[in-house]
């Protein structure tokens, strides 16, 4: 892989900005709530060693994940990363309204912090899906941003 050339525009820096700040706020409500997440890791992967000391590495793994397409898209313009995040910011955005009901469900109400990290991940996804990115993106990163603005 070759490192994109000339500057990257606007919308490719937003992505990468908020696709970090999603994970950024996964893994410090993660850390916030350990107990809690340490029971949804036993439920989603069933393993009979989950502690507190496993759920951290779990949460910093999936946090280090975070990077991987974000730096494929902004240093190697990759269209493969483009749709993978996509289809995963998809996926996540869409359960939303299953998110809601299981807030409602437990008690919890709607509280802000439980939408912040889809709204973010929705806005990545749209700078992603901006016609100055798809650009960007298919002429490989080799095009100046200036020529699409």
């Amino acid at each position: 892989m070759t490192i994109a050339r000339g500057p990257r525009p606007l919308s490719i820096t937003l992505f990468a900005l908020l696709f970090l700040a999603a994970a950024l706020h996964s893994y410090v409500t993660g850390l916030q709530n350990l107990d809690l997440k340490q029971i949804a890791y036993s439920a989603i992967f069933p393993w009979d060693g989950w502690n507190r000391d496993w759920t951290i590495v779990a949460l910093s793994a999936l946090f280090s994940i975070a990077f991987i397409p974000v730096i494929w898209i902004y240093l190697f313009a990759s269209r493969i990363a483009f749709w993978l995040v996509t289809v995963f910011s998809v996926l996540q955005v869409i359960n939303v309204p299953f998110m809601i009901a299981s807030l409602l469900a437990m008690g919890e109400g709607l509280m802000l912090r439980y939408f912040l990290e889809p709204a973010l991940t929705a806005g990545a996804l749209f700078c992603l899906w901006l016609p100055l990115s798809r650009a960007w993106l298919r002429q490989d990163g080799g095009v100046d941003a200036a020529e699409f603005e």
